[in-house]
């Protein structure tokens, strides 16, 4: 009997492994898409995009794990069922409940992997990405001055560095000011540094000049002025907002359900953040909710090949309709307190039901 669950326990691990792979693909793309632009924009370099695409994988994986238990769940009861294997069991005397135990061991296996990640990695990866991020926009040298390059670093602002000898050293500099298109105004220097104090970055040109033209007014043109040392302030339209805060996924389940008295932006927001460790907690009963509530559908049929179709079916509105409850009640309890038992009773809900199939179909004498 032990290689029979070693057996099934391979086959669902097998799926399990293809479809989190899959899954995990689809979104970490995603999510690299999003933080392309911050980085590529922000001038950081290959090895700190490499090391933000890692961080956030935890958090995704935490995300699908449930999901990517009850597809592999599904697959196996279906590839069972299909080649004739559970009829097999099952004749050959091999009791419901009996079958059921690989899967049980896999789903308290998945419960384990499912909390390690949603409470553990998951939050410790992105509080490291949002330093991360926060940290690269806020480094003026390479979001205001890139070597040899363009940048963009605000609307209606062009800076161009020939070259940067450190942090704050360029040689030829460039800064375009469009923010008024009827009075642009463009600086070039044969040498600038870049200093930030107080949070008000300035950069220091020395030995250039500043082309100045109204176009709101009639006159000769272009204007041109030069100068030994100039100062520009970018701190006039640069966003430089240094507030620092952790979000619900990038919070530990304590901070989330108990948020320190000093932290007033966690006790500004308690309610959804009370909301999300609640829905962090309750996820964790997923994957054995989703793994009972697909035996019970497979083990209760026929095994015929119209019945495998309909419960392919039924498993497919089932989730689809799990899921959207799902992120309905967590929304709601962000608002309503009283909403949050509910995020529990969801998948005890599914679980009992389930069960009550299974006795009803399965156990009742003379199966």
């Amino acid at each position: 009997m032990k290689k029979i669950d070693k057996y099934i326990i391979s086959k669902i691990a097998f799926a399990f492994a293809l479809v989190l792979i899959g899954m995990l693909s689809l979104a970490w793309l995603s999510q690299v898409l999003k933080m392309l632009d911050e980085i590529v924009m922000r001038g950081a370099d290959l090895g700190s995009f490499f090391i933000l695409t890692v961080t956030v994988l935890p958090n995704i994986i935490s995300q699908i794990i449930p999901l990517a238990v009850f597809a592999a769940t599904s697959f196996a009861l279906q590839s069972l069922s299909s080649d004739k294997e559970m009829v097999v069991l099952l004749t050959s005397g091999m009791r419901p409940i009996r079958l059921f135990r690989p899967f049980l061991v896999f789903g308290l296996a998945s419960t384990i992997l499912l909390t390690t990640f949603s409470l553990f990695l998951a939050p410790s990866g992105m509080r490291y990405t949002k330093l991360k991020i926060h940290e690269i926009r806020h480094d003026l040298s390479g979001t205001l001055i890139r070597d040899g390059m363009f940048s963009m670093p605000a609307k209606g602002l062009t800076v161009y560095a020939h070259k940067k000898d450190d942090n704050t050293s360029i040689d030829g500099i460039l800064v375009h000011d469009n923010r008024d298109t009827l009075s642009t105004v463009t600086y070039s220097a044969e040498k600038g540094y870049l200093i930030n104090e107080n949070n008000s970055p300035k950069l220091i040109l020395l030995n250039g000049n500043i082309q100045h033209r109204n176009l709101s007014i009639n006159g000769p043109g272009m204007t041109t002025i030069s100068f030994e040392k100039n100062e520009y302030l970018f701190s006039d339209f640069l966003n430089q907002d240094n507030n620092f805060n952790y979000d619900s996924s990038q919070r530990y389940i304590g901070d989330l359900l108990f948020p320190k008295k000093d932290d007033e932006y966690a006790n500004s927001r308690k309610n959804s953040l009370k909301a999300a460790g609640n829905h962090k907690l309750a996820q964790l009963i997923h994957p054995l909710a989703l793994i009972i509530f697909s035996f019970s559908i497979f083990i209760s049929g026929k095994f015929d090949r119209r019945d495998r179709s309909r419960n392919i079916l039924k498993l497919t509105i089932s989730i689809i309709t799990f899921q959207i409850l799902d992120f309905f009640i967590a929304s709601q309890a962000q608002s309503n307190s009283s909403a949050i038992i509910f995020i529990y009773l969801l998948p005890i809900l599914l679980t009992l039901a389930s069960a009550i199939l299974i006795k009803k179909k399965i156990l009742k004498p003379g199966y």
